[in-house]
C-alpha cells in the first residue's frame, strides 16, 4: 500500500466491536466528521474515529467513502470519554457513539440543518378569510385559527392536525403566514436573589476556593436551598468570557420547572434543554448550540452527559441518588459515573446534590482519602420553615376504601384551612389486577409474567411492561363467572375514592397517563401555586424536585410493597422515595405533616423517616453491605439473557457461567437464575450475577468473557447484554 494513502477508520452502528476501513473521496476529512459509507449492500452513517496509513485489508478491496459532512460531531476529549465508556461497559464502539448522538444526525446528511419554526399571521389572515375557506378544508381552518389567535410553534401544529405540512404550504402560498426560527421566550424582569444562610455560603465557598477537578457531595435536606447554591456556583463559573455549565436532572418532569427558574435567573445567557420530549429537530438544534458554545447553560436528562461542550466549566447532578440516571437497555451506562470521568478528564468541578445520597456516594464522601468533598445543608432555606412531622398509621386502621380514618380527617383539616394535600401511591391505573372471586383467576399478560393492570377510565387492561392493551372482560375465561373484581389500588382508584369522600374538593391525578401532553407539569405547578387544586394524587413523579408552598399534608399508601422485594437495594430505594415525597410538605412557613400507612411501623425504614435521620440509616445499611460483601464494598456485573426458546437461553447462560468460572478465582460466579419477571415481551429471561472485591479483577474477567460470548454459536439465537454496576436485580 502506498505509504501516503490515507485510511479512514469509521465507527458504525453495528454489534461488532471494531472500526471499519475506507478510502477517502475527493472531500476533505477529519476525525469526528460524519460520513456516508457503503456497508454490504446498504449505505450507512458513521463517524471518523481514526486516520491512518495502514490497513489489514488490501487496498484493492477497500471501498471509498460516499459522502463527508463538514460538521465535526465530537472533539478529541469527547472521543476519549466515549472510548472509555465503550471499554468500561463492554459495548461496541460504533454502537456506543451512535447511542449518544441526536437521532436526527443518523438520518440523511442533507437533512441535518433544519430547525423548528414558529408561524405568525400576516395581515391577509383574517376571520373573514377563514370563513371563506371551503367547508371541507377542516384541517386548514384549524391551523389558520390557531395561528390567527397567536404565534404558533411548529410542534403544536404537528399535534393539531395530520398532514400539517400541506396546510402550512397552502397558507404560505396564499401569503397568510410567515415563519421564523423558534427561540424560547426569556423573562427579563428583575429577579430578586434570595439571601444565603450561613450553611449555603459555607458550601459555595468550600467549592469555589478549590481549583480544577473535585467531586463534592451536597447533602441537603429537602427544601434546604440546593438549587440556589447551584445557581450561584454556575454564576461564578460563567464569569469567564467563554464558559458553559451542564446540569443533569433525573427525569423529564423536573426539567421545565428548573429550566424556567434558570432562564429567569440568567436572562442574558443562552440556555437549552436536552430530553426526550423534544422533537428531533429541537433536540438537534439545542445540541448544536451546546456544541458550538452558543449555549452557556445546558439542562438535560442522563443522555445529556455526552453533549459536546467545548467551554464546560462545571457539572451539576441534581438528585444524584435517582435510579433514572442509569440506562437500563442498550448502552447500560450510569450518567453520574460517566460525569465523574468527564469532569476528571477535563479538570473541572462536579457537584452531586441530594437529600438522600446513594450509598455509593455516601461511602465515597466518608472515605479516609476524601474521594468526595462532603458538604451539608441541615436546615430549610425559607426562614421559619421546618421539616414535616412524620407519623405512621397501622393499616388495620384502614377503612374499606384503602384510606384510613386518620388520613381522611387530616385531609378534611387541610381543606378547612385552605391548604393542599398530596396522596402518594406508587402504582398507576385503577387496580394491579382483575380477580375472579369464584375460581381465583387473575388477569395475566400472555407475553410477560406479570399482571394486566385495570385502567377503568379507559375500560382497558394494560401490561405496564410490554404495552399489551385489551378491553376489560366481563366473564372469567376459566370458570365463566361474572364475579370479577379489581384487586388492590392504583392512582385511578384512589382518585375515585377521594372524589366520593370529598365531592366539593378539587382533585387532580398526576401519573404517566395524565402527563403525556406538553407543559402538563408546568400547568400543574401554576394551578397548585394559584391554589386551584386541593388534593393531588400521584406516583413517584411527584416525589422530588417540586415546590408547592401551600402543600402541608402528605399521605403515603401501600408503603409496605417495597419491603417484600428480594433486591438488596430495596430498603435504600424505599427510604429515598419516602424521604423525598415527605419533603414536599411544609416547604414554606406553614408546618407540614406526613402520614404513612403501614403494617410494620417499627421497621428501620419508617423509624429513620420519622426522625429525618438519613445518616444513621445510611451507616446501618453500609455496615450490613460490608458484612455481606455487597456494593459499594465489592464490584458487580450481571449477564442478562433473553430468548424466544427456553432451551437456548438456558444453555447459553449455563455455558457462560461455566466458562466464567474457568477464567479467574478472584471473581465469584453465582448460579444462573430467572428474574422476578422471567418472561418479558415473549422472551424467556435469565441472569447471572458476578462479583469481585477489586474492580480490575472484574474488568479483566469481563474482557475475556465478552469475547467468548460474542463468539458463542448460540449468540445469534439469544439476546444478551452485560450490565456493569447494576442497580436492578
Amino acid at each position: 500500500m502506498n505509504e501516503k494513502q490515507k485510511i479512514i477508520k469509521v465507527a458504525i452502528n453495528v454489534p461488532i466491536n471494531q472500526l471499519f476501513d475506507y478510502l477517502p473521496n475527493e472531500n476533505s476529512f477529519s476525525i469526528g466528521q460524519y460520513v456516508t459509507i457503503p456497508f454490504g449492500r446498504r449505505e450507512m452513517i458513521g463517524v471518523i474515529c481514526e486516520i491512518s496509513s495502514h490497513s489489514d485489508i488490501p487496498p484493492s478491496k477497500l471501498k471509498s467513502v460516499i459522502n463527508v459532512d463538514p460538521e465535526v460531531i465530537f472533539d478529541a476529549q469527547m472521543f476519549k470519554l466515549l472510548t472509555f465508556v465503550s471499554k468500561y461497559y463492554h459495548y461496541p464502539i460504533g454502537q456506543t457513539i451512535m447511542s449518544v448522538v441526536p437521532s436526527r444526525l443518523k438520518k440523511n446528511l442533507n437533512q441535518l440543518r433544519k430547525f423548528e419554526l414558529i408561524y405568525q399571521a400576516t395581515g391577509k389572515l383574517t376571520k373573514e378569510y377563514i370563513n371563506q375557506l371551503p367547508a371541507r378544508q377542516i384541517r386548514i381552518r384549524k391551523v389558520a385559527e390557531a395561528i390567527l389567535n397567536k404565534d404558533t410553534r411548529q410542534r403544536d401544529i404537528m399535534n393539531l392536525v395530520s398532514n400539517w405540512s400541506e396546510c402550512i404550504n397552502q397558507l404560505e402560498t396564499s401569503g397568510c403566514l410567515k415563519s421564523k426560527k423558534y427561540e424560547p421566550e426569556v423573562n427579563v424582569s428583575k429577579v430578586e436573589i434570595p439571601l444565603l444562610n450561613d450553611e449555603q455560603k459555607a458550601v459555595i465557598n468550600a467549592i469555589i476556593k478549590k481549583k480544577g477537578y473535585q467531586a463534592s457531595l451536597i447533602f441537603g435536606i429537602t427544601g434546604s436551598g440546593k438549587t440556589e447554591v447551584y445557581m450561584q456556583l454556575i454564576e461564578h463559573s460563567l464569569k469567564e468570557q467563554q464558559s458553559q455549565a451542564l446540569i443533569l436532572v433525573p427525569e423529564i418532569n423536573l426539567t421545565p420547572q428548573l429550566e424556567n427558574r434558570f432562564r429567569t435567573r440568567f436572562p442574558n445567557k443562552k440556555l437549552v434543554s436536552l430530553h426526550s420530549h423534544l422533537t428531533d429537530i429541537e433536540r438537534l438544534d439545542n445540541w448544536r448550540k451546546a456544541k458550538s458554545g452558543e449555549a452557556s447553560i445546558v439542562i438535560g436528562t442522563r443522555l445529556a452527559i455526552f453533549t459536546p461542550m467545548p467551554f464546560i466549566k462545571i457539572i451539576i447532578i441534581d438528585e444524584e441518588h435517582d435510579m433514572s440516571f442509569k440506562q437500563q437497555d442498550g448502552l447500560r451506562y450510569h450518567a453520574r459515573d460517566v460525569a465523574m470521568v468527564r469532569a476528571k478528564n477535563i479538570n473541572i468541578p462536579i457537584i452531586l446534590g441530594t437529600a438522600t445520597p446513594s450509598l455509593e456516594s455516601w461511602h465515597n464522601s466518608k472515605r479516609i482519602d476524601n474521594k468526595y468533598n462532603f458538604l451539608k445543608l441541615s436546615y430549610r432555606a425559607v426562614k421559619n420553615a421546618s421539616l414535616p412531622e412524620v407519623k405512621t398509621i397501622l393499616v388495620n386502621d384502614k377503612t374499606k376504601n384503602g384510606i384510613s380514618r386518620l388520613l381522611v380527617d387530616a385531609i378534611n383539616d387541610r381543606l378547612m384551612r385552605k391548604e393542599q394535600s398530596l396522596i402518594f401511591i406508587n402504582r398507576r391505573g385503577f387496580a394491579p389486577t382483575l380477580f375472579c372471586a369464584s375460581c381465583s383467576w387473575t388477569s395475566e399478560c400472555k407475553r410477560c409474567s406479570s399482571k394486566l393492570v385495570v385502567h377503568r377510565k379507559t375500560n382497558r387492561l394494560k401490561c405496564h411492561h410490554c404495552g399489551h392493551d385489551q378491553n376489560i372482560i366481563n366473564r372469567c375465561p376459566d370458570c365463566d363467572s361474572t364475579n370479577l373484581l379489581p384487586l388492590g389500588s392504583g392512582t385511578q382508584k384512589v382518585e375515585d375514592v377521594l372524589n366520593k369522600l370529598f365531592p366539593k374538593a378539587s382533585i387532580l391525578r398526576v401519573d404517566r397517563d395524565t402527563t403525556r401532553t406538553k407543559n402538563s407539569l408546568t400547568l400543574l405547578h401554576d394551578r397548585m401555586n394559584n391554589q386551584e387544586i386541593d388534593i393531588l394524587v400521584g406516583t413517584q413523579m411527584l416525589a422530588k424536585g417540586h415546590d408547592f408552598p401551600f402543600l402541608t399534608l402528605v399521605g403515603v399508601l401501600d408503603a409496605d410493597n417495597a419491603l417484600y422485594s428480594p433486591d438488596f437495594r430495596a430498603p435504600e430505594k424505599l427510604f429515598s422515595q419516602l424521604m423525598q415525597v415527605s419533603g414536599r410538605a411544609g416547604r414554606s412557613k406553614i408546618k407540614g405533616e406526613v402520614l404513612i400507612q403501614t403494617a410494620f411501623p417499627n421497621n428501620p425504614v419508617f423509624e429513620g423517616i420519622k426522625k429525618h435521620n438519613y445518616e444513621i440509616f445510611a451507616e446501618t445499611l453500609l455496615q450490613e453491605r460490608k458484612q455481606m460483601g455487597l456494593p459499594p464494598f465489592s464490584f458487580a456485573a450481571i449477564l442478562r439473557v433473553e430468548s424466544k426458546q427456553l432451551e437456548y437461553g438456558e444453555k447459553f447462560i449455563n455455558d457462560a457461567g461455566k466458562y466464567a468460572e474457568s477464567l479467574s478465582n478472584k471473581v465469584v460466579i453465582y448460579d444462573p437464575v430467572r428474574p422476578s419477571i422471567d418472561r418479558l415481551k415473549g422472551y424467556e429471561r435469565f441472569q447471572l450475577f458476578i462479583q469481585a472485591n477489586a474492580r480490575k479483577d472484574l474488568q479483566s474477567l469481563l474482557r475475556q468473557w465478552v469475547t467468548y460470548l460474542r463468539q458463542s454459536p448460540l449468540s445469534n439465537r439469544v439476546k444478551w447484554s452485560i450490565d456493569i454496576d447494576p442497580i436492578e436485580f
